[in-house]
């Protein structure tokens, strides 16, 4: 087994009150496109369960993330993705500061049809390590939007979760 995973992201999650993130990092294979997707081969649009993906963290390692087609249910949805710039890995501070603010901030709004501090919704996005920026050239934050409430639980959804106005 090589010394780098083929996959390693930083997981951020939202807590409405204080806006703090968390990061868990980790490793998977894509499968399919539906069904599970590699954290390194999600696009926007693509549906999940939450729970379905923190049973994939195992710990700290992700493995992959089983999508589900948006017209079944599911909590989550990726609506954003953003390609960071720079040769130097800017630091975990840096890249979790420029993830919220993308993801919390005018795309959030623009998706959901309400502004994050209005919405009963919350944010969350995967963003590079690293290693996986150095060694894997990751440059990508990908926001996702849930239904579900940071270490809690969430009501399951069909359809998109754009326009949703909640």
């Amino acid at each position: 087994m090589s010394s780098v995973s083929p996959v390693l992201r930083t997981v951020g999650v939202s807590v409405l009150a204080a806006g703090a993130a968390f990061s868990l990092s980790g490793c998977g294979a894509l499968i399919s496109a539906l069904g599970v997707g590699n954290v390194m081969d999600l696009n926007v649009g693509d549906c999940f369960s939450e729970s379905e993906m923190n049973a994939a963290l195992g710990g700290e390692e992700v493995s992959d993330i089983p999508l589900v087609d948006c017209a079944q249910e599911h909590d989550s949805e990726f609506f954003f993705s953003h390609e960071m710039t720079g040769e130097e890995f800017p630091g975990d501070g840096t890249v979790s500061t420029e993830a919220e603010e993308i993801c919390y901030g005018d795309n959030f709004t623009s998706f959901v049809g309400v502004s994050y501090d209005e919405s009963e919704l919350y944010a969350a996005y995967l963003a590079p390590t690293q290693q996986t920026w150095d060694q894997l050239n990751d440059r990508e934050i990908l926001c996702y939007v849930t239904t579900v409430e940071p270490g809690g639980s969430g009501e399951p959804v069909t359809g998109t979760l754009e326009g949703a106005n909640r």
